[in-house]
């Protein structure tokens, strides 16, 4: 584990210090070299010839340079050498002794090429950079289809494409070109109006998507909208009843609870518990109590694992049993505590509300930290009568954080370990979730009346599932161009993940986290103009969460990745800024290079990366 700081605060230095320092040095050098020599080996081409342009351009702009600035200067000794001869009658001979100009020196010129050199590697090696960066990008954005691929030049011929599928074939959407009549456009109907029906689409409805399309209605990011809106939220208008009746079919196998369907068959004892949220939501809870082997369930210490955005509890359970975090704790004598947060599949329920009802997606974050949290933090904690050590991975992170800010839930807690901790996103670098924001595609989909953000649609899963099973095909690859590139994930965790994520969450969740990334703060929900939030909040604008409130005693295990583009190094830092009073004994920073954000919950090796230093760090509290 790595520590951003330590609990000593005395400046004195020894012998251990400077040795320790020196090590740290050294293995930075290390890493740099070795980070520097496999960029250079993956695009050797790129940087030997970058560099070498670079260095004679370089050369040659010093050249002309050292060669403009000497024709002045000779300029300048003829005029005073043409003044000397006038007024002293001094012979050019003379002249050129006193001055003593003998040109330009050997040295001037290697110390000229030196430079150059240099330079001209200096620049080369950057314009390599660049180019590396750019094509890893590109590779992501040809994931989400977000960049036209090469093509012939019949544009009449070009096709619009779904945004979620990976296949480099598919064409994006493009105008038609003006000299082309709409007329002549093709009329066999396209194979996405096709697949669109696969959602239950009406005829309605798909006809009014192929009507934008030949118009030209829905180029770019108008059709897009209109994409998502159809194929991942259920509440499309007239598809509600299809979807949910597909939906149903799909899951029959595991309407019995997340306990009989993934627990219970790894061998290890499952209990279905329900908690009830002050403004009414059922939320679904399970609680492993002991591991495979048995044993006292008395005086263990309870844990309570909380999963990120657009997944549920079996976030936890996705690998094998020697692999995932929630059957590891209870076999290390830790009684284990799952919850999934309102609206996913096994947390739907409401005291007076159905999911048909606009108020039952009236919610954001600010909720999960006000309502959901503190529910099932009383809930496990009357249940054990201990104090519980928490989980988050990724929003699981965010709503502690907020929670903890405000003062809640401290008194019930032993310690909080934060896996891909989100707070600051403001320098998020996922492609596809910066570009949604930016687009305001959550407002729009709000704006088109759609509340429940739901990416799991029967279509898309055959779709992905079809492409996953054929030969040579990385599905790991669908997860880099959202969470940025995992190191260690395996195809068999990757269909599982498939099969049960991701869930459901309110479109006004989504809006709220776009607001994070847009702004790079952490503020309650706004609602867009200063009457209403003046009557939700009492003040015109939203009220922020200041995490440096967190009391400075709490034990804090935070974990993040060199890769992850949702929790990013640098929004990392300025959490880390913020609980610079922490106790430095009460703050672990661990940071793993090669890690991105589904390695903390899926990656085969996370046992021993992440998950044995972070049981260790729950039994030092």
């Amino acid at each position: 584990m790595y520590r951003f700081r330590t609990s000593s605060g005395s400046a004195k230095l020894n012998l251990p210090h400077f040795k320790k320092k020196a090590l740290n040095s050294w293995t930075a050098v290390q890493d740099t070299y070795f980070s520097t020599k496999d960029t250079f080996e993956r695009h050797k081409v790129v940087f030997t010839v970058s560099t070498s342009v670079a260095s004679v351009a370089t050369a040659w702009l010093g050249y002309t340079l050292r060669h403009m600035h000497e024709k002045k200067v000779e300029q300048r000794l003829n005029s005073i050498e043409n003044a000397m001869k006038s007024n002293f009658d001094m012979e050019h001979s003379e002249f050129k002794k006193l001055v003593g100009t003998s040109g330009t020196t050997t040295a001037a010129y290697i110390a000229t090429a030196g430079t150059s050199l240099i330079l001209g590697y200096g620049l080369g090696w950057r314009g390599g950079r660049w180019f590396a960066n750019r094509k890893f990008r590109r590779e992501q954005m040809k994931l989400l289809g977000q960049i036209k691929p090469r093509r012939w030049p019949l544009k009449f011929l070009r096709r619009p494409s779904l945004r979620f599928k990976a296949d480099s074939s598919v064409k994006t959407s493009e105008p038609l070109p003006n000299d082309v009549p709409h007329a002549h456009a093709p009329t066999k109907p396209h194979p996405i109006f096709s697949l669109l029906h696969d959602f239950g689409l009406n005829a309605t409805s798909v006809g009014y998507l192929q009507f934008a399309h030949t118009t030209n209605m829905a180029g770019g990011f108008v059709f897009e909208i209109l994409l998502v809106m159809f194929c991942f939220c259920e509440s499309a208008v007239g598809t509600r009843t299809k979807l949910l009746g597909a939906k149903k079919a799909l899951s029959a196998a595991s309407d019995d609870g997340i306990c009989k369907s993934v627990v219970d068959p790894q061998g290890y004892v499952c209990q279905e518990h329900t908690v009830t949220t002050q403004d009414g939501y059922i939320l679904s809870m399970q609680n492993i109590p002991h591991g495979r082997s048995g044993g006292s369930t008395r005086n263990r210490p309870p844990v309570l694992l909380q999963h990120g955005l657009l997944m549920d509890a079996i976030t936890w359970l996705l690998s094998p049993p020697d692999q995932s975090l929630a059957l590891l704790l209870a076999d290390n004598g830790f009684d284990v505590w799952l919850s999934s947060t309102r609206g996913t599949k096994y947390s739907r329920g409401h005291t007076s509300l159905s999911t048909n009802d606009a108020a039952y997606w009236d919610w954001s974050w600010d909720e999960l930290a006000a309502y959901d949290l503190p529910a099932i933090f009383l809930y496990v904690s009357s249940k054990t009568r201990q104090k519980l050590h928490y989980v988050g991975h990724s929003l699981g992170t965010l709503t502690a954080l907020a929670s903890f800010s405000k003062g809640q839930l401290v008194s019930k807690l032993r310690s909080a370990a934060l896996l891909s901790p989100i707070a600051y996103i403001g320098q998020m670098t996922s492609p596809l979730a910066t570009n949604a924001a930016d687009n305001f595609l959550a407002e729009a989909l709000k704006w088109l009346g759609i509340l429940e953000f739901n990416p799991r649609g029967n279509a898309v899963l055959d779709l992905l599932k079809d492409i996953c099973a054929k030969p040579g095909v990385d599905c790991t690859k669908l997860l880099t161009s959202f969470t940025g590139q995992n190191c260690c994930l395996n195809s068999s965790v990757v269909s599982s993940f498939l099969e049960h994520e991701p869930q459901s969450s309110s479109t006004k969740n989504m809006i709220h986290v776009a607001q994070m990334i847009r702004k790079g703060t952490i503020q309650m929900y706004d609602y867009g103009n200063a009457d209403d939030n003046n009557r939700r909040y009492g003040q015109p604008t939203p009220p922020a969460y200041d995490m440096s409130s967190i009391p400075n005693d709490l034990p804090l295990f935070v974990a993040y990745g060199g890769a992850d583009t949702l929790s990013d190094v640098k929004d990392v830092k300025l959490l880390n800024d913020s609980l610079k009073d922490h106790d430095g004994d009460k703050l672990v920073f661990q940071y793993r290079e090669d890690y991105a954000h589904a390695d903390y919950v899926m990656a085969v090796n996370a046992k021993q990366a992440v998950y044995n230093p972070l049981m260790t760090f729950f039994r030092l509290q």
